[in-house]
């Protein structure tokens, strides 16, 4: 595999107005996307840069019945809050989308102190991270006036060193622009009641990993992406991340990766094809024979729009997987124990 392994991370990820590209094992304490210097052949405002540079925090984290998907996105033109609880016992989601106006949210320089949601009168879904304190709080609810349908949550995920190891990146996208990415598999704690019944969740069964990322992406993104996660037989916690996207050089540049406990393993470049549409079985899979997963939707996720220079055409289901993951020393991981989600990404603005 001709990764590099992962580097130090610098304090900043723009230093004298360029990236500094790379795969890092830890997160840049400055973020500071906004002080790139031509990003599209000339000097622009800080103020362009900062209508063009698209930012989101996503989580995915659950336990064996239990899978929640979340995510606050904005796109500058739009944006998107999402919070869903998937009952894989019951095969039923509970939860809300919202889809906003302009720029609805606004993200830290630095995941040391960074907290985001969305608040409104009868839901809530706020994001606290404190890494440099080894944690990641989740606050979610929503009340309804069907008892059944109400809820609340409160979770904990631990990301100090002794717990998770990050995979921060800052990879190439053409002239002087990039894209940002920290992604951490975590042990999680917390508790989530719906309709009157209380549900608490325990490492090592329970788990999330979280996406901070950041990218002056074209004026048309698209992109590919799989992850999942879940105990093995010897109860090791382990998930995995596999992005295709508008990266130049991937085979340098990527942000594929394995997690198992608290290490984190680089991988290959993937490719993502689907014989049968995004409804049916997508396949995922390398060329050093390290990744061959095939993903089984299980619950539709989709958000289609079209207003003139703003449009979306996104898939995002949820679902299971089978096949086979390695790491580089060879081991082979039996896909059957992932549960996570897929997303095949178009938006144009």
């Amino acid at each position: 595999m001709n990764l590099a392994p992962l580097e130090e991370p610098p304090e900043a990820l723009v230093r004298d107005g360029n990236f500094l590209l790379g795969r890092y094992s830890g997160t840049p304490m400055a973020l500071n996307m906004l002080d790139v210097a031509r990003p599209y052949h000339y000097p622009v405002p800080r103020l362009v840069k900062n209508a063009r540079l698209k930012e989101w925090q996503a989580f995915q984290f659950g336990d064996e019945r239990w899978y929640f998907f979340t995510a606050l996105y904005n796109a500058k033109s739009m944006s998107l809050v999402i919070f869903y609880a998937y009952d894989r016992l019951e095969k039923k989601r509970h939860g809300f989308r919202q889809v906003l106006p302009g720029a609805a949210f606004r993200f830290s320089e630095s995941l040391a102190a960074s907290k985001v949601g969305y608040r409104r009168k009868r839901l809530h879904f706020e994001a606290e991270c404190a890494t440099g304190e080894g944690r990641i709080d989740l606050d979610v609810g929503l009340v309804h006036r069907d008892p059944a349908k109400a809820f609340a949550g409160q979770f904990h995920l631990a990301c100090g060193q002794a717990q998770s190891a990050p995979i921060s990146v800052c990879l190439p996208l053409g002239l002087n622009r990039a894209m940002y990415s920290t992604k951490l598999l975590m042990p999680l704690t917390g508790t989530f009641v719906i309709g009157g019944e209380k549900h608490e969740f325990e490492a090592p069964t329970a788990m999330g990993v979280m996406d901070d990322h950041k990218g002056y992406y074209p004026w048309i993104l698209r992109y590919d992406w799989v992850s999942g996660f879940g105990v093995d037989p010897k109860g090791r916690r382990i998930g995995f991340n596999l992005t295709d996207n508008q990266v130049k050089d991937q085979v340098r540049y990527n942000e594929n990766c394995l997690w198992i406990n608290n290490r984190v393993y680089s991988l290959p470049p993937v490719k993502v094809t689907r014989p049968k549409g995004v409804a049916g079985e997508w396949i995922i899979q390398d060329t050093e024979g390290l990744v061959d997963l095939v993903f089984a939707p299980a619950m539709a996720n989709d958000l289609k729009f079209n207003a003139g220079l703003i449009a979306a055409d996104y898939h995002g289901p949820l679902g299971s997987f089978r096949g086979v993951i390695r790491n580089g020393s060879g081991e082979k991981i039996d896909a059957e124990i992932f549960f996570g989600a897929g997303e095949q990404k178009y938006l144009r603005g």
